[in-house]
């Protein structure tokens, strides 16, 4: 890359160009971007759609709703697909009737997008007519109305009509009158009922263990975990956790320490000697759940001791904690004092479940661990013990000189604030910089709002004159919610700085071909195929910091088998990320949805705060789907990823695809 890149005010002799700038800048443009929406090419109309969908809907309101609500009509289609993205992004309910006026559309992308779009709005009227798009003719709008009641308010008035007419549309079979649903649709729905908890699609997920296709096993043992067991679900998950695949087994596992059979003790014990370590993890996991069998736990715990897999052992020194309470102390001062760091967090994580007068002590010693991910461990353990030393401590950390460490206690202290909390939080809010700055401001604006009072107002109102937008956004938020006399100052926001952004083809490679990344671990290597089109910015800073060396020796930091991988942070504790421009990513939330090996980027409570971190998924996630920055998807190399454990390093990332 090599480029530098000057801060540049937009002009209208480039309206993608201009698009991209207000975009990023989140604002737009006195109006511009609703013009352009209207007047432009079709591209610059398609773009102009994606930048209004991503305004924040509490600044940017019924104008950009009603300019996106015209462009429903628009004579292109992908302009009208992009519009109805863009209204589900905003989830504002006054488009609803715009979207059912145009349910029909006869392009069925544009159809499947309003399904999404749909699906993110709370309206009963909204969710009734995605119901009916389950025998919509194109095969991706039935699995996208599928998909959709995972999002539904699981407590809304229509919630049983919604389970049974998705239970009763999924058990159709090839005898019926009507087309049975494909296993594109039937793992959707079997998701979106365990994501719903729904009792009465027990008889579904008993039928998807015997699926051929994992995804349906997984989304089985994920729906019998969430709605409770009887005698066939029980057996169901005892014969998934020796599933072929293991990510099923690890989900078994996981809906088994929901259980408390002796049947499912037994076959977690067995689990305990799988050959995958994310297999031992999730069993050991589970197991700390079993209070009734504790004289046949000890044996197999004991056994952890000698594991292969540092996770695994760290994962069974904090289930043996939960299971056994104090007694473990001893064992967990002797962890405590490990070489490994992996195995002092499990100690850590073990803490945290004792009795406070066990816990604070041993936690408050590892907060001060050399290692950050072990300091960082102890300091969450603290939340759950109020004693007068580690409320102390946490004041102790809150002007630590490592912002991590900061924000950790922030986090710590929401979880038991009280008015002594105050004074140390505003100290901490006028002396943090730097990395970590903002995120930090914005929990100690979480931690004034659960207070309350007028201290807490005055911290609030500092709050509005920070420099991070989220944090001004946020402190402006808690106030006209918890104090609605307080009238409050005109808004800045609208004039956002115009910043940095890479211009393809000015400032970033035109690429002929999608270009491909190698990511070699300690494991082998992957292959990526990156997005430029889709996510510029996030391609543009993820090569540039290739071609800086950033990735080369860091860590995987966080794994959650059957879940996700997450590496990239120069800190190795997940409180550090860096960008090409030195200020965070704005999100580029697209229809893409997330599958197994995306490349996704990880954020805080802020959307449009990306930085060098990347995860990358073990299997389809939905619930990430138009949340979280898609920039890549996974080419080759399935198995290295199923094997990265928290530790493992990332030797080098090289760019592949010649530009």
């Amino acid at each position: 890359m090599g480029v530098q890149i000057a801060p540049l005010q937009p002009t209208l002799q480039d309206p993608l160009e201009t698009i991209a700038r207000y975009e990023d800048a989140r604002t737009d443009g006195d109006g511009l971007l609703q013009a352009l929406l209207q007047r432009g090419s079709p591209k610059t109309r398609e773009r102009a759609a994606v930048a209004l969908g991503r305004l924040d809907p509490q600044v940017f309101g019924a104008s950009a709703t009603e300019g996106l609500i015209v462009a429903l009509e628009d004579d292109s289609s992908g302009v009208r697909a992009a519009a109805a993205f863009a209204l589900g992004q905003r989830a504002d309910k006054s488009a609803a009737a715009a979207l059912l006026a145009h349910w029909n559309d006869p392009d069925a992308g544009v159809r499947a997008r309003i399904v999404e779009a749909a699906s993110r709005i709370d309206d009963a009227s909204l969710r009734a007519r995605i119901l009916t798009s389950l025998d919509d003719p194109d095969s991706n709008v039935r699995a996208l109305a599928a998909l959709a009641p995972s999002r539904f308010p699981p407590l809304a008035p229509d919630a049983p009509l919604t389970d049974a007419a998705l239970v009763e549309y999924l058990m159709r079979n090839e005898k019926g009158t009507k087309p049975a649903p494909d296993v594109e649709i039937r793992w959707r729905g079997s998701y979106a009922l365990s994501r719903r908890k729904a009792v009465r699609a027990r008889a579904l997920f008993i039928a998807g263990a015997s699926a051929i296709d994992p995804r349906e096993r997984i989304y089985a043992c994920q729906g019998m975990g969430a709605v409770g067991s009887d005698d066939a679900s029980r057996k169901a998950l005892v014969t998934l956790l020796a599933d072929t695949d293991w990510r099923v087994a690890c989900e078994a596992a996981n809906a088994l320490g929901k259980q408390s059979f002796q049947g499912a003790f037994d076959a977690l014990a067995v689990a305990t000697h799988h050959a995958s370590p994310h297999v031992r993890r999730c069993a050991y996991e589970a197991l700390g759940a079993f209070r009734d069998s504790k004289i046949e736990a000890r044996a197999v715990f004991e056994r952890a001791r000698v594991d292969a897999s540092p996770n695994v052992r760290a994962a069974a020194i904090a289930a043996g904690a939960r299971l056994f309470g104090d007694e473990t102390a001893p064992k967990l001062s002797l962890a405590a004092l490990d070489k490994d760091p992996l195995v002092r967090i499990g100690a850590a994580r073990g803490a945290a479940r004792l009795s406070s007068a066990s816990a604070a002590p041993m936690l408050i010693s590892l907060s001060a661990d050399p290692d950050v991910r072990v300091a960082g461990a102890a300091i969450e353990g603290l939340a759950a013990h109020t004693t007068a030393e580690s409320r102390a401590r946490l004041h102790e950390l809150l002007r630590s000189n490592d912002n991590g460490l900061r924000l950790g206690a922030v986090t710590s202290l929401g979880e038991m604030a009280t008015s002594a909390d105050l004074v140390p939080l505003r100290e901490c809010l006028s002396s943090s910089t730097g990395e970590n700055s903002a995120e930090i401001a914005a929990g100690i604006m979480d931690n004034a709002a659960k207070l309350g009072g007028d201290e807490a107002l005055s911290l609030l109102k500092a709050g509005l004159d920070h420099a991070d937008p989220f944090v001004r956004r946020k402190s402006r938020g808690w106030i006209a919610d918890k104090y609605p006399n307080v009238t409050l100052p005109r808004a800045n926001d609208r004039l956002a700085r115009i910043a940095a952004v890479p211009i393809p083809g000015k400032d970033a490679p035109l690429w002929t071909t999608n270009p491909r990344v190698e990511i070699k671990t300690n494991h082998g290597s992957m292959v990526f195929e990156l997005f430029p089109n889709e996510t510029p910015a996030h391609v543009f800073n993820f090569l540039a910091l290739i071609e800086k060396r950033h990735y080369d020796g860091l860590t995987f930091h966080r794994v959650v088998p059957d879940f996700v991988v997450q590496g990239g942070d120069h800190r190795g504790d997940g409180n550090g990320g860096i960008t090409w421009r030195g200020e965070p990513l704005r999100a580029e939330f697209t229809p893409r949805a997330f599958v197994r090996g995306s490349l996704g980027m990880p954020r805080n409570d802020d959307l449009d705060s990306g930085g060098s971190q990347f995860f990358v998924t073990h299997r389809e996630t939905p619930h990430l789907d138009g949340r979280y920055t898609i920039f890549g998807e996974q080419r080759s190399g399935f198995e290295v990823l199923d094997a990265i454990e928290v530790g493992d390093r990332i030797e080098s990332i090289t760019l592949l695809t010649a530009r």
